[in-house]
């Protein structure tokens, strides 16, 4: 099949066009990737990636390992035939950096990667660098809150403030105080392990994932902390600064929930599939192990059992999900509540975009999406009259309906198709801002398919105009529609070819922009308020078709907003 690239064109406001492009690619995709950041000679790395089949068959993935002595080593095995997905663990001995070659069925496609494994097992350091992680964290929370509690609020909700804010030193201390015993059982089964290369064998792969994820979670706490950084007002006002700090809160929670059940189900791993029974039975039959080694490895494994049941009396309602859930919950139900003119409600759309070539489909897609959009200012503000607002406008695609085909431009009369799959983009089918356990929109917006968006209004003369700031979370990425289509040539079983076919979609600041008719320059809707008894709401619904050339275009979107209480 020949390549080839399509350039569609998508019809603006201001009547310019934009570029749409398609892309083609020889052979089946795969990628590659280390899902463990952390490795151990003896231990355990582990390979994941997707690819696809040449057939209906689950597809067969070979991969190459370059260990730092030249040597090539190859691990084979089979993808999910639904999801594509494969996982490979591989055992490395030596230390340095190794490189990772993994290709897909047909051999055309490559995905490379690279992981490093590390002389010593430091677990004990990356779980005292999450303690640090989770203290200077909300240390940052807690002064930011505090410096908002100004003049109008009350001293009793500022009494209030404190002490939830003390609810969650309080969960702090309990987590430390398990990551304390953890602590010491990790530098015990280190110590023996750098004197029995036996006992290494056996805990290095479960220390190294533990290892990555203190890692891994003390870079998300230093991300929080960042982001509270780049938040400061010079002036702060208690309803942003009390949004931000909720979703900071939401955030906090989540990181440490994920924590503290990672940590609980590692433990288990350790004491029942790995360190116990086996390291007793191994070092039962070592000649030179000493009895104040034994006593050492007791030790470890009650320090670990120790650890594993402060997490799991943690696992309550004040915990978890809720670890900061008190004062997220209190900033919501009482600072908010009390200091604050929220106007929120609902936003749901559609967009669809449509090329033909010469009248015959080529390619379609419709995605469909809601979230919900909230602005706020003090009360006092808006008694004042035509307020200055800020807020937030956050969403997720939710269904994703694709189709194709490639032979409105190929040339087919040579070829015989073997296979034809289309691959939409996947999206949570939930509105994510709905169904959120307590998560926050930043982790939300992790999410493929999901937009946020900072917002500035004003009210004025009974109308609020409402500007769209640059996008804090955008569509990424993975939220790309494909085809792979497998042929070969007409009565020629050996000349089989696979090609795989692109299609990035358009940007979320695209389709809201364009949708409600916003200027490029400065991206601004205005929108008639109805007051009545007090409670204003906003009501509108935005359509549009366009017809360049063989493209069609339509965007639909509807929002609410009102300032009537939950």
């Amino acid at each position: 099949m020949k390549y080839f690239q399509l350039i569609g064109m998508l019809f603006c406001t201001t009547i310019t066009l934009q570029a749409y492009a398609q892309d083609k690619t020889d052979g089946l995709p795969i990628t590659v990737k280390v899902n463990t950041t952390v490795n151990y000679a003896d231990g355990s790395v582990e390979l994941m990636g997707t690819t696809y089949s040449i057939n209906n068959e689950p597809a067969q993935i070979f991969i190459e390992i370059i260990t730092p002595k030249g040597a090539t080593q190859t691990l084979s095995g089979r993808a999910d035939k639904t999801s594509g997905e494969y996982i490979f663990k591989y055992k490395p001995i030596d230390l340095g950096t190794y490189k990772v070659i993994a290709y897909a069925a047909d051999k055309k496609q490559t995905a490379n990667t690279t992981f490093t494994v590390t002389a010593e097992i430091n677990t004990d350091e990356k779980i005292t660098l999450l303690d640090k992680a989770l203290d200077n964290t909300f240390s940052k929370i807690e002064t930011m809150l505090e410096a908002a509690l100004n003049s109008d609020v009350s001293a009793a909700d500022k009494a209030n403030t404190k002490s939830n804010i003390q609810k969650v030193k309080t969960n702090i201390k309990q987590y430390k105080d398990a990551s304390k015993q953890l602590n010491d059982a990790v530098k015990d089964a280190a110590t023996l392990a750098k004197k029995y290369p036996a006992l290494n064998s056996i805990i290095a792969a479960p220390l190294g994932k533990l290892s990555s994820l203190m890692e891994e979670k003390s870079n998300e706490l230093l991300q929080i902390e960042k982001n509270l950084g780049a938040k400061k007002e010079k002036e702060p006002n208690i309803c942003n600064t009390a949004y931000v700090i909720s979703e900071s809160c939401a955030l906090l929670s989540t990181v440490m929930n994920v924590a503290s059940t990672s940590i609980i189900s590692i433990v288990d791993n350790i004491m029942i599939d790995k360190l116990w029974p086996k390291a007793n039975e191994k070092m039962a039959k070592d000649a030179h192990f000493k009895e104040t080694d034994k006593y050492l490895l007791d030790q470890s494994g009650k320090a670990f059992l120790t650890a594993k049941g402060t997490l799991s009396n943690l696992k309550t309602k004040s915990y978890g999900i809720g670890f900061a859930g008190d004062l997220t919950q209190h900033i919501t139900n009482e600072l908010i509540r009390v200091y604050c003119a929220v106007y929120k409600g609902p936003i749901s759309g559609d967009y669809t975009l449509e090329f033909k070539n010469n009248g015959k489909m080529y390619m379609r897609y419709k995605l469909i999406y809601s979230g919900k959009i909230s602005v706020y200012c003090t009360k006092k503000a808006l008694a004042n009259g035509s307020p200055k607002l800020s807020g937030y406008l956050e969403g997720n695609v939710t269904k994703m309906d694709f189709t194709d085909d490639v032979w409105a431009i190929e040339d087919k009369s040579s070829w015989d198709v073997i296979k034809y799959q289309r691959i939409p983009a996947i999206v949570p089918p939930v509105t994510l801002a709905d169904k959120d356990p307590g998560f926050g929109a930043v982790a939300r917006s992790a999410v493929p398919g999901s937009f946020y968006f900072p917002l500035q209004a004003q009210i004025t003369k009974g109308k609020m105009v409402i500007r769209l700031m640059p996008a804090l979370a955008e569509f990424n990425e993975a939220l790309v529609n494909r085809s792979i289509v497998v042929v070969q040539q007409k009565n020629n079983a050996l000349s089989l070819q696979a090609a795989m076919f692109s299609y990035p979609l358009t940007t979320a600041n695209f389709i809201l922009t364009r949708t409600m008719r916003m200027p490029e320059a400065a991206p601004t809707v205005t929108l008639d308020m109805i007051t009545n008894n007090g409670i204003s709401k906003i009501e509108k619904t935005f359509s549009r078709t366009e017809t360049p050339n063989d493209t069609k275009v339509d965007f639909n979107l509807t929002l609410k907003l009102s300032n009537e209480k939950d």
